[in-house]
């Protein structure tokens, strides 16, 4: 704008060029060739219908890639190096300074402690976790450090001062109100996805990671790195009340809330 300071873009968390339409195009084209749900949907129909976490629950061994479907007992799942990454980039998004903080992020299960982006990177349990009642205190669920740290989810109870608070947010929550300012994206069953940036409050795509298009009158995401499992098309719930489009502000992708 003529005459005034340019808003402040949310910083990138791959290169311009690495997430437009070959890189989704790629990996459908992966999906079609390595994955027998694609294989089988598209050979019945012709298309890649969206896929809803029912069914991607129910056909979890399917949507492994040809060869690479182990037991579900030895299944890792995502790698805690692509977690942390994920994690920090939704949080750039969102505008949180991490380096030097410790960062605890609430989930049902513990892991390891990891260094990574020059943090140290924790689980918090949160209140819906089973845990053992003679477990140190500082495994169970609630108890937060006194900080200074970064507390990413709801763990239930108050913390220290010096803590800075992280909300979650899912489609289904941002279709009843507006999410904060600084907030993450994140649907459980497929992660965080993106973030709202506190200069302007759109819901922001972490596009490194994620692709959103219309598929009929439904928003449907793609998971650009994720392989096992592979998810292309994904419905996440209120999906159908957002629309892609380009922030009015930063004139990046993000999902926007249907009138």
């Amino acid at each position: 704008m003529a005459g005034g300071s340019q808003p402040a873009r949310p910083p990138r968390t791959r290169p311009r060029h690495a997430y437009p339409r070959p890189t989704y195009a790629r990996t459908v084209r992966r999906a079609l060739r390595t994955v027998p749900h694609y294989r089988e949907r598209y050979a019945a129909t012709g298309a890649l219908p969206p896929l809803t976490r029912a069914e991607a629950d129910e056909r979890r061994h399917l949507l492994m890639p040809l060869g690479e479907a182990p037991p579900a007992r030895r299944d890792p799942g995502l790698p805690v190096a692509e977690r942390t990454a994920e994690l920090y980039e939704a949080l750039r998004l969102a505008g949180h300074r991490t380096r030097g903080l410790d960062v605890y992020e609430a989930a049902r299960s513990l892991r390891d402690p990891v260094r990574a982006h020059g943090s140290t990177w924790r689980v918090l349990l949160d209140s819906t976790a089973h845990t053992d009642p003679y477990a140190e205190p500082g495994i169970r669920p609630g108890a937060l450090p006194e900080g200074p740290a970064l507390v990413v989810g709801d763990p239930g109870t108050p913390g220290g001062r010096d803590l800075v608070r992280v909300a979650r947010t899912s489609l289904a929550e941002a279709a009843g109100s507006r999410p904060p300012r600084g907030s993450l994206w994140y649907e459980p069953w497929l992660g965080h996805l993106g973030a709202v940036p506190p200069s302007c409050g759109e819901l922001h795509l972490n596009t490194g990671r994620v692709h959103a298009r219309l598929l009929g009158d439904t928003t449907v995401l793609t998971l650009l790195r994720r392989r096992r499992p592979t998810l292309v098309h994904v419905c996440p719930e209120a999906a159908e009340r957002f629309r892609p489009e380009r922030c009015p502000v930063h004139g990046t992708p993000i999902v926007r809330r249907t009138p």
